[in-house]
């Protein structure tokens, strides 16, 4: 009789999902980290979640299910208390009779199965599911409402107040911090009440898919905020004596001088949460009048978040951003505020062009994402060492990619543009509006016309958007006028026009959006254009060149979208400029 660990190793070879050097691999990580030898497959990327479950599936005979098509009875959720469910990675089904269909990640944890049954006093029918749908699920059904996390806020601060350590905390208000020895302030950072409060607010976050954390004193109290979808949300308000502890403990985790408190200082901290999800926080500190303001940036890492396909562009163009990606050389750059998503789109274009055959160097201030096999440098302009000095060294390591997370000077975007005149295949980005822009931009910052039509070749202009809530969304008409006015008749031509708008429920928080989607605008450089950037023409005659041309602004991209109801008009008409050759009313 095989177990189920060498049941498994037969099927992966039998069917040669991977190969005899993959599971010698995968056992000497096992061998040497710990845990199951499924989880260190699919964290070595040598299995997919979908083909782990079917596999797992065969081999103990249990059925798999896809969670994310299913939708759970609220009352069987409450079967179940979420604790247990995110602790053991389980998601009640259904309830037939006296049985409980359970989905789990490991449907071999004996101890999730007796203690679910004790629980409910029901006989369970484990069933397999994905890791991530699970906790995808878990994070729908339990993890959305924001009293929640304010409960369990709520409850740890009234666990430190019981602890003899309340004193100590109070000392602390006086931010000077002079009469406080660095041992003391270590000691009080391992203080476990201090530890689960920043874990708590770092978790949620990530469950939350919050994109910033944001820990602020004010006068009397310390307000915890996250920005979720592009909006920032109040989700506490907790005792001033809190933040000098909890600002020190993210210092330790971040390896920061926990002593310094006059001066900014910025560093990053990994860590694992919700199911294996390996997430970056990078951590920004700075004095106020009140104390120390701390803002954490959350990057989650999962591979899903740098897939192209999944950045909601549509179909022509992505096509168009596949073709100019595997060029050999030129540069291709992308535009926007700060929060548009831009590099997140580089990184992508990275890893759908990144082979072993590529030598890839990036240059980032700081570094975003962290990808294996690509060589990636953190500039320090402290010690000299910025964009241009790092590109000169890079140029003499024979890239064939170079990544640069932004461009803000002449020098460093002199030496890119060289760098794409001469072999390399370059990615970059400009703080612009539009696409076109960013022409007129390069030559204000003295690139001669003649090396940006040598060397671009093409511009993404994007913004992102918040996308209708799926729990709630639901249609609505606008007048005939103002869809005209606004476009619409082009876009569905001659159609009746149906927008849709989120009427707002507990899945996301009453706003009536939950997650976002990325507009876009693609400006080629065709022949028509590069005549117009060597007669130093302005921005509005290029962009009207690309559009007779077939380039969709990021206006029209997103009424597209409307139409398609995956966003409000709404959120169209705040994000994006009016197209004025459109002949729209800028006051809409």
């Amino acid at each position: 009789m095989f177990s189920l660990k060498e049941r498994l190793q037969q099927i992966l070879l039998r069917d040669k999902i991977i190969t005899q050097a993959d599971l010698d691999k995968a056992l000497a990580e096992q061998k040497k980290a710990g845990g199951e030898l499924s989880k260190i497959l699919v964290k070595l990327n040598l299995i997919g979640e979908k083909e782990l479950a079917f596999i797992l599936s065969e081999g103990l005979g249990i059925p798999p299910i896809d969670i994310s098509r299913l939708k759970v009875d609220p009352e069987v959720v409450k079967l179940i208390p979420q604790n247990i469910a995110v602790n053991y990675q389980v998601m009640p089904i259904s309830k037939i009779g006296n049985n409980l269909t359970l989905a789990m990640a490991d449907p071999l944890n004996i101890f999730a199965i007796e203690n679910v049954e004790t629980l409910t006093g029901l006989k369970i029918n484990p069933i397999i599911g994905r890791s991530s749908d699970i906790m995808q699920a878990i994070q729908r059904y339990y993890l959305t409402d924001t009293t929640e996390t304010t409960k369990t806020l709520e409850k740890i601060i009234q666990d430190i107040k019981d602890t003899k350590d309340t004193e100590e905390l109070e000392l602390v208000r006086d931010f000077s911090g002079d009469f406080i020895e660095k041992g003391e302030i270590e000691d009080l950072t391992q203080d476990a009440p201090i530890i689960k409060l920043t874990d708590t607010i770092l978790r949620q976050a990530v469950i939350a898919k919050a994109s910033d954390v944001f820990i602020e004193p004010m006068e009397k109290t310390l307000r915890i905020r996250y920005r979720v979808d592009g909006v920032i949300r109040e989700i506490d308000r907790m005792s001033k004596a809190l933040l000098f502890p909890l600002v020190s403990r993210i210092k330790v985790i971040s390896n920061l001088d926990i002593s310094e408190r006059r001066l900014p200082q910025d560093g990053r901290f990994r860590t694992i949460v919700a199911g294996d999800r390996d997430i970056d926080f990078r951590v920004s500190v700075l004095p106020t009048a009140f104390g120390e303001k701390v803002v954490l940036r959350v990057l989650d890492k999962t591979s899903d978040m740098l897939d192209i396909m999944k950045l909601g562009f549509d179909e022509k163009s992505l096509q168009i951003l596949k073709a100019c990606s595997v060029r050999p050389h030129g540069m291709i750059l992308t535009c926007g505020p700060t929060g548009s998503g831009k590099t997140t789109t580089l990184y992508s274009i990275l890893k759908f062009i990144d082979t072993p055959e590529k030598n890839i160097v990036t240059v980032e201030d700081p570094i975003e994402y962290q990808m294996k096999g690509v060589t990636q440098v953190n500039v320090k302009p402290a010690v000299g060492l910025t964009f241009a000095s790092s590109l000169r060294s890079i140029l003499r390591q024979d890239p064939n990619i170079i990544l640069i997370g932004e461009i803000r000077d002449t020098e460093t975007l002199d030496i890119s543009v060289k760098a794409a005149l001469t072999g390399h295949l370059v990615l970059s980005s400009l703080h612009t509006t539009t696409a076109a822009g960013s022409i007129v931009r390069m030559m204000n910052m003295g690139i001669e016309p003649f090396l940006i039509c040598s060397a671009v070749i093409v511009i993404l202009g994007q913004r992102l958007l918040r996308q209708i809530c799926p729990d709630c969304k639901e249609s609505y008409s606008i007048p005939k006028e103002l869809s005209e006015k606004l476009g619409f008749h082009k876009i569905v031509k001659g159609k009746d026009v149906k927008l849709y708008r989120g009427k707002g429920c507990k899945n996301c928080f009453g706003s009536g959006y939950q997650g976002r989607v990325g507009i876009l605008e693609i400006l080629t450089l065709s022949p028509k254009v590069k005549e117009l950037i060597l007669a130093r023409e302005g921005e509005f005659k290029i962009k009207e060149v690309g559009r007779l041309e077939g380039m969709v602004t990021m206006r029209e991209d997103g009424l597209k979208k409307v139409c398609t109801g995956l966003t409000t008009l709404e959120e169209v008409l705040r994000v994006t400029a009016p197209d004025e050759e459109l002949g729209e009313d800028k006051n809409i």
